[in-house]
């Protein structure tokens, strides 16, 4: 057992002492003042927070113990200072469930993910150890790195390496595409990153772990757009070689596998239909949820070009002036069989990464 190990269960039982000698307390006294309320309300949600985070982790390894000493445990008060009191001037990021501050932890530039309600959420709480279990047990460049978590607040809040050039989705649609639109070789760049992690994903442990939340907001950028991928909190472990398990519809409009929507059955060809549709999204630069909130579609309208032969009025004009048609057919046909009806049509993710390599020119390895 290394050190960090070591540390981190030597913590995790101090705490659990404390939390069984206020318990012990409470029973014997009948008035509590403030100070102990919180106390023992913080010493709750961790053990709480890290007996699920736990279970996850030992679920999802499949008993391989994988990601052990690879957490640091931040404490409450280390959130808060990290963040100046959640100080709206460190925002650099907001979803529909968190704000993301950027900040420096021991000479690291991180982002801290808080929730955006100071409340309890049990759906978020699931999510939010979700992702922090999936990327502590997935261990791989093109993932983003998590760093350590908070147990002792209500939500816990997951603290990651900082990439400091946004995510795929501004670079094609935000304020960042307006003035400097992302090259065709940036784009190309990025897709095969983001295929290696889901190819990662689907293939380094016994049962596959499915994504299910592909998109272009999942892919974060360093300045040499290098891509990780990010948004872990729908993904699953699946069984291979037995019934698919039903899940409820998770994802984003407009990349969700329709076969998925039909049978509710989650396979790992549910990310290689989503990251078809990112591969038309790079092409064409249109919006599949925006297109999705329109009820169109941007595949039916990608594939309904290509019948009437003409798919390069659709294309993005950047991508025209840079890439040769050849270029542009290729990856076109590439998503296209991504997108096939049957998910058993459809290739893997590691035949996806080859082929990106080759239309990229590079050796394939």
């Amino acid at each position: 057992m290394n050190k960090a190990t070591l540390e981190a269960e030597q913590n995790f039982l101090k705490k659990q002492e404390r939390l069984q000698m206020g318990q012990a307390q409470t029973k014997r006294s009948k008035n509590k003042n403030n100070r102990n309320l919180k106390f023992d309300s913080m010493e709750e949600y961790f053990i709480r927070n890290g007996g699920i985070l736990l279970e996850k982790q030992i679920a999802l390894s499949q008993g391989q113990h994988k990601g052990a000493g690879q957490l640091k445990i931040f404490s409450r008060n280390d959130i808060e200072k990290a963040t100046n009191n959640y100080d709206p001037d460190l925002i650099v990021g907001r979803s529909a469930h968190h704000t993301v501050y950027k900040t420096t932890i021991e000479d690291r530039v991180l982002a801290v993910q808080a929730p955006s309600k100071r409340e309890s959420n049990p759906l978020l709480i699931d999510l939010t150890l979700t992702e922090a279990c999936t990327v502590m047990v997935m261990n791989h460049d093109n993932m983003v790195k998590l760093y350590g978590c908070c147990l002792e607040t209500f939500v816990p809040i997951p603290v990651y390496e900082f990439l400091s050039n946004a995510d795929l989705f501004h670079h094609l649609h935000g304020d960042i595409a307006s003035s400097k639109r992302i090259k065709w070789a940036d784009r190309l760049r990025a897709a095969t990153d983001t295929a290696y992690a889901l190819s990662y994903m689907h293939n380094a442990l016994a049962k596959p772990v499915v994504h299910r939340g592909v998109n272009s907001s999942s892919v974060l950028l360093d300045f040499s757009c290098n891509a990780k991928l990010t948004n872990f909190g729908y993904s699953v472990s699946i069984t291979p070689g037995e019934k698919p398990q039903r899940w409820p519809i998770e994802g984003t409009p407009g990349y969700i596998d329709p076969e998925y929507v039909e049978t509710q059955e989650v396979t790992d060809k549910c990310d290689v239909y989503s990251f078809g549709v990112l591969l038309f999204e790079l092409l064409t630069r249109r919006q599949p949820i925006l297109m999705a909130r329109d009820g169109t579609d941007l595949v039916d309208v990608f594939v309904s070009a290509v019948r009437k032969n003409c798919v390069m009025e659709i294309i993005d004009s950047e991508v025209l002036e840079e890439e040769n048609r050849d270029g542009i057919q290729r990856v076109a046909r590439l998503a296209l069989s991504c997108v096939a009806k049957k998910g058993a049509e459809r290739p893997t993710m590691i035949d996806v990464v080859g082929e990106l390599w080759n239309i990229q020119g590079k050796d394939n390895k």
